[in-house]
């Protein structure tokens, strides 16, 4: 049976021939995770990350903190002295939903799932562009990515200045999620790999 990878940056990693091998991307409920009519958009940005302050080397605080100097900020996550979890998975969602724009700074991470959560929901994002990310956004397309922090500062101001090209990134966003990271196609390449394996044994 072949290796099954999330990314091809992770099979990348492994130096595996992509011959013998596949990527299945993480699947995503589009239908839970879905932009809300009756939620209005914000004029700040926000962020969503567990224990931030002790894992900046993963997850970039130390980037957030240059990049969103005298900008609006929200962050979400368990982080003591900085920020709470979200209530529920709801919570999470109504937050997507009513922020400007969505700013990933993990620095090593294949897919972190609160940037594909927040594209489903329509988010404009601006992200570092570390391992599988540029996989997925396409920069000025339905997103931007830089790793500079004055870039990156400079790239939030402007979504969250230009409510048109929020909504065009935000609607390609979703458009991305839907079409790459499905559940049905999340279930169909996985059931496509299990029979291989069946048949072969």
């Amino acid at each position: 049976a072949s290796d099954v990878y999330i990314t091809d940056h992770n099979r990348e990693v492994w130096g595996i021939n992509p011959d013998n091998s596949e990527v299945i991307y993480h699947g995503i409920d589009s239908d839970f995770w879905e932009p809300l009519e009756n939620v209005k958009r914000g004029s700040y940005a926000l962020s969503v990350v567990n224990d931030w302050k002790n894992r900046d080397w993963c997850c970039g605080y130390t980037l957030w903190e240059n990049a969103t100097t005298g900008i609006p900020t929200k962050a979400i996550g368990d982080t003591p002295g900085l920020s709470l979890p979200a209530k529920s998975l709801e919570d999470l969602r109504d937050n997507y939903n009513a922020c400007g724009l969505f700013v990933n700074t993990s620095t090593y991470s294949p897919i972190p799932m609160s940037l594909l959560e927040a594209m489903s929901c329509g988010c404009a994002v601006v992200s570092t562009g570390t391992c599988a990310i540029p996989e997925i956004i396409e920069h000025g397309v339905n997103g931007f990515i830089t790793n500079n922090p004055a870039e990156m500062r400079s790239l939030i101001k402007k979504v969250l200045e230009d409510n048109e090209l929020r909504d065009e990134l935000g609607r390609n966003a979703r458009k991305t999620i839907v079409e790459k990271f499905s559940i049905e196609r999340f279930a169909n390449q996985w059931n496509k790999v299990f029979d291989k394996v069946l048949n072969n044994a």
